[in-house]
Formats: structure tokens, C-alpha cells, sequence
């Protein structure tokens, strides 16, 4: 997050250059191109680096934009490394996927930090199959935050139960599921992915 992360991702940069100029490197900060859609950019990215370092601060764990960007890393099988930043983070309010990762702490694991850069990626793919909410999408507020209470109270929970949506045809039951699959909320704490298969009669 540029707010209080961007001095430090710069000089991180900077060094990574210095003393490392075999590593590629692209950062959006400095990269985007001027006049190209900026999300159409950072997807390209993702689409061929290997690596997305995490420079982990408050502001970027608050980022709705760093949230879609390392979502997006993980759908595509990219190996995201957070780093500590110089500000103090609440690991409370991380990601369970993330809160299982090491944290890369560049004071004192440069090294191992540069040899895991240099060594192939192996992290499978975090699928996310949900089709897109429908343009024009209302959401019924009630019914939404009681089924997304519900099946997030499923996830804190060793088994996994179902929740069935019942109703006539076009009620909008297939929109609401989708809605809830692209829940922030849902997507954090089911984070080995989201299945969606479509099941005849």
C-alpha cells in the first residue's frame, strides 16, 4: 500500500537490483503503463510472474485492491511470499491463508529470502469457479447476512454441512449463491477455493 508501504517496497526494489539483477522484477507502482486499464495490467503480470512479494502493513491488509491482486496471484498458482514491513501488523485480522505463511522478515532471512526467489515455484492453484454476479444484481440484505452468517459459522466447523437454497424457478436463488461465493467474507475463510458445479435433475 502506498500510504506505508510504498519507502519501503522502493527500497526493497532498489536492492533487489542492486544485488540481484538476474530476478525480473515488475512492480505496479512503477510499471503500469499510462492510458491501459490498470487491473487489465496487474492480471498480465500475474499471469507470467512466478512470485508476488507481499510487503504486509495495516494499510495493505485493509486494501481492497491488495486483496483482489493476491487473490488473483493465488487462482493462478502464483507463489505469494508476504514480507514484514517496518509498521506493526495485527495478525489477528489476516487471512487465514496467509496467517499459515512465513513471513519473511528481510533484516534476518535476506538470504534465505533471495535462495526461495531463485528456487521454482510449488504451490498449487486456488480455484475459484463461482460465475459472475449478474450486471444490474440487487441484493436482498436480509436473506444475504443470514446465509452468509450461516455458512460462514459452517467454515469454523470440522465437518462440512450443507445449506440448501429452495424455491420456484427465477427467484433468484442460483444469483444469491453466486453472490455469497464472491463474498469477501467467503472467499477469506474458505481459502483452499470455491467449487461450483451445476447438477442435473
Amino acid at each position: 500500500a502506498r500510504s506505508d508501504g510504498g519507502a519501503f517496497a522502493r527500497k526493497l526494489r532498489e536492492r533487489l537490483e542492486r544485488e540481484q539483477p538476474q530476478i525480473t522484477l515488475w512492480q505496479d507502482r512503477t510499471n503500469l503503463e499510462g492510458g491501459v486499464g490498470w487491473w487489465s495490467q496487474i492480471t498480465e503480470a500475474l499471469d507470467t510472474v512466478r512470485f508476488m512479494v507481499l510487503i504486509m502493513t495495516p494499510a495493505a491488509i485493509d486494501s481492497a485492491v491488495i486483496k483482489k491482486e493476491w487473490r488473483y496471484a493465488r487462482q493462478q498458482g502464483v507463489c505469494v511470499y508476504p514480507v514484514q514491513g517496518d509498521q506493526t501488523i495485527d495478525f489477528a485480522e489476516l487471512p487465514r491463508w496467509i496467517k499459515k505463511s512465513h513471513f519473511f522478515d528481510l533484516e534476518h532471512e535476506w538470504e534465505t529470502f533471495i535462495n526461495y526467489l531463485m528456487s521454482p515455484c510449488q504451490v498449487a492453484r486456488v480455484p475459484f469457479m463461482a460465475p459472475d454476479v449478474p450486471r444490474g444484481y440487487v441484493e436482498r440484505t436480509g436473506l444475504f447476512e443470514q446465509l452468509l452468517k450461516s455458512l460462514l459459522e459452517t467454515s469454523r466447523q470440522e465437518f462440512a454441512p450443507a445449506m440448501a437454497l429452495h424455491g420456484a424457478a427465477g427467484l433468484g436463488k442460483t444469483t444469491l449463491a453466486a453472490a455469497l461465493s464472491h463474498h469477501d467474507d467467503t472467499i477469506m475463510n474458505f481459502d483452499d477455493g470455491v467449487l461450483w458445479v451445476t447438477l442435473g435433475k
